[in-house]
């Protein structure tokens, strides 16, 4: 090419005689002549804004046979049909900006087999001695066909899973406000019944009933919310214990008692004949049990069979074994192709086979989770749709020896005599100060309410409480300032300073501890949480 470049006539183009080419130009010239990738270099004078184009061997085999024709052209005219997405680049770079096409076609139409060759290219600005841009040099390396197909497959493998994920977030919130209508509808109702059945004791129990189931759903459904978000972000606490496989067990099972005999199923247990020692926290792991058993109850038809078995399994790749949990159901099944994906987050089966039980889809993946930083494993085994399912946990066997006296220990402080205390309730939502202080008023507490953080530190002056719940979020005085005042307090000194909030995350928790909180407890406290609170006070 650079033979062909001498002896071209320059003298018919834009650029005129090559004698009169300015050095920068030159310059670039014998650079791109001697690169060994495609290049190509196009220069505008101020007699024209065409800009002829100059390349080298490399780009020259690139063209083809019309490569000869090429030399001097435009390069609007030598590309026609990668000219509309090469034009901005060329734009870019003669606005002084580089600029680079990850993926493009760039033969003409005469030689090009579309679909079969792919380039990368870059433009980079050419100044003169002032700095001033009069044109652009160009380089194309060509992609290997395997490559390009890997990546493009890969990016129609993201931009289906990016569907997939915005489908299941949509879903998601439609199933999520309808799920929280749900108990809301009733709990509507049953106040409004309440309201004009007041004389009747009967329906006002049957309403309290019915009151205090959806209130939990709704509660379970909030719980499981955060507990997705905290798991999701690392930020869950695990608090490990030595404790009997059998005794947590037992607790799930009574937990989703109700709802399995509302469904009328029946429930076979068969718990391991001597205690199953794991170093676990009890709560999540009964939480993972619980979230298989009411899954089991939700998606087998009224009438169905449920199976839980605990066993011990030898494991060579886990000292000592495993402790296993099986769940049987005689329900809806998982069909072949959601087997794979039945723990994934808003994933709900029977809602694709037109079996929705309501829920959010999260509780799967929650176990999952939940399971996997316990150390073990969770799996589910269906012949198919209408067969049943079988959902197995395996969790590896505690290492550490039981400390004697713990159970009795823990029984004789839950025993201690109880005493009375007096109590200051801070929340700004005057309903929420109203019945945490008619709960507390029921174990004979004396009881002070406040609405705002001033009004807090005047009554704690004159009634020197010997308990605190405060809110956290009230406007003006935060939970946050008024616990570090009150603590700032001489005669306060013994108090205990609960938080009472709808903030839970670690970080809320650690903001309560230096505030001077001596508990934190998210909304809504329950009853015997409270109990258990002040039956640990001193």
């Amino acid at each position: 090419m650079r033979a062909l470049v001498r002896h071209h006539d320059w003298a018919a183009t834009a650029l005129g005689n090559a004698a009169g080419w300015p050095p920068e130009l030159r310059i670039a010239v014998d650079l791109m002549l001697d690169a060994r990738h495609p290049a190509l270099v196009g220069w505008r004078t101020p007699a024209s804004d065409a800009m002829p184009v100059l390349f080298n061997d490399a780009y020259a085999r690139l063209l083809g046979a019309e490569y000869r024709q090429a030399l001097g052209q435009p390069l609007s005219g030598m590309l026609p049909a990668a000219w509309p997405r090469l034009a901005p680049l060329v734009d870019s770079a003669l606005a002084g900006a580089p600029a680079w096409l990850d993926d493009g076609l760039l033969l003409p139409a005469s030689t090009q087999t579309p679909g079969t060759r792919h380039f990368s290219a870059a433009f980079s600005p050419l100044r003169d001695a002032t700095g001033t841009v009069h044109g652009f040099f160009h380089t194309a390396f060509e992609i290997d066909a395997g490559e390009h197909h890997r990546v493009e497959a890969a990016l129609q493998r993201q931009a289906h899973e990016s569907a997939e994920a915005t489908r299941h977030r949509s879903e998601f919130l439609a199933v999520l406000a309808h799920e929280l209508r749900n108990p809301m509808a009733p709990i509507r109702t049953g106040l409004e019944i309440m309201r004009l059945r007041a004389d009747s004791p009967e329906t006002i129990e049957r309403v309290r009933e019915m009151l205090e189931r959806q209130t939990r759903q709704m509660t379970h459904l909030i719980d499981d919310l955060l507990d997705v978000a905290r798991v999701t972000s690392g930020k869950i606490d695990i608090r490990k214990q030595l404790v009997d496989l059998n005794r947590v067990v037992a607790s799930a099972v009574e937990t989703s008692t109700p709802m399995i005999q509302g469904a009328r199923h029946v429930l076979d247990v068969a718990m391991w004949g001597e205690p199953l020692l794991l170093d676990i926290d009890p709560t999540r792991v009964a939480q993972v049990i619980n979230n298989l058993l009411t899954n089991a109850a939700k998606y087998t038809p009224p009438g169905g069979s449920i199976r839980l078995t605990v066993h011990k399994e030898r494991s060579g790749g886990s000292r000592g074994g495993q402790a296993v949990v099986s769940v049987t159901d005689s329900g809806v099944g998982i069909p072949p192709e959601h087997q794979d994906t039945i723990f994934e987050m808003f994933n709900q089966v029977g809602r694709n086979m037109g079996l929705a039980q309501g829920g959010l889809g999260i509780g799967l993946s929650l176990v999952r989770q939940l399971v996997a930083l316990h150390g073990g494993s969770v799996s589910a085994e269906s012949p198919g749709a209408g067969l049943g399912s079988t959902f197995t946990v395996r969790l590896p066997l505690g290492a550490r020896m039981a400390v004697p006296g713990e159970d009795t220990a823990r029984q004789d402080r839950r025993t201690a005599q109880r005493r009375t205390y007096r109590i200051l309730v801070v929340d700004d939502n005057i309903d929420a100060a109203e019945s945490l202080s008619l709960l507390l008023q029921l174990n004979s507490h004396e009881i002070r309410t406040a609405t705002n953080g001033c009004d807090a530190l005047t009554l704690a002056r004159e009634f020197v409480p010997d308990v605190a719940f405060l809110d956290i979020g009230m406007p003006g005085m935060t939970g946050f300032e008024l616990a570090t005042r009150l603590r700032a307090m001489p005669e306060l000194a013994r108090m205990t300073i609960v938080a009472v909030t709808g903030w839970g995350s670690e970080e809320d928790q650690a903001r309560s501890r230096e505030a001077g909180f001596d508990q934190h407890f998210t909304k809504p406290i329950a009853a015997e949480t409270v109990s258990r609170l002040l039956a640990a006070l001193d």
